[in-house]
């Protein structure tokens, strides 16, 4: 479900106080989506509580670190960034401490996607993924799988 909002300094937003004799209209197509407003608030105070938000860090950390641990024990120039939940693959070995630092590698990272997209996995084009509440332990250890069978069929393309 869609929803619009738009936000800025007091003396802006207080224009479109429709108390105000002379206050500015807005109109909107999503403006008072009372369902949208009603579930986003139940998602951020029911499901995705600080508990859900810190467990979902800690996986994402976990699988980035084990898929890191998985390419370097595979020899591969393969490389995985991110933070918490968001992990982003990347086909070199030397160390990405800023974007300059990136080597890009269009054709190895589409044959990333088609080959984990063949093992039932879909992620971005670009080698990003992110992780949500619903993706646990078990579907970790199914990507990681998958990947290691990315490393070893295509380590002739990877090997540094």
């Amino acid at each position: 479900m869609t929803f619009g909002a738009f936000g800025g300094q007091h003396e802006l937003m207080a224009r479109y106080d429709q108390r105000r004799p002379d206050s500015l209209p807005h109109a909107g197509t999503f403006n008072n989506n009372v369902l949208s407003m009603a579930a986003g608030h139940a998602g951020l105070s029911r499901l995705f509580t600080a508990e859900a938000a810190d467990a979902l860090f800690q996986r994402g950390e976990r699988l980035r670190a084990d898929l890191n641990a998985l390419c370097r024990e595979a020899g591969a120039r393969m490389r995985w960034t991110g933070l918490g939940s968001l992990l982003t693959a990347h086909f070199q070995v030397e160390p990405i401490r800023a974007a300059r630092d990136i080597q890009p590698a269009a054709a190895l990272r589409e044959l990333f996607q088609l080959d984990l997209l063949d093992r039932g996995f879909y992620f971005a084009r670009r080698g990003m993924i992110a992780l949500s509440l619903e993706i646990g332990d078990d579907e970790c250890r199914a990507f990681r799988s998958a990947v290691e069978e990315f490393l070893t069929q295509r380590h002739g393309l990877l090997k540094v």
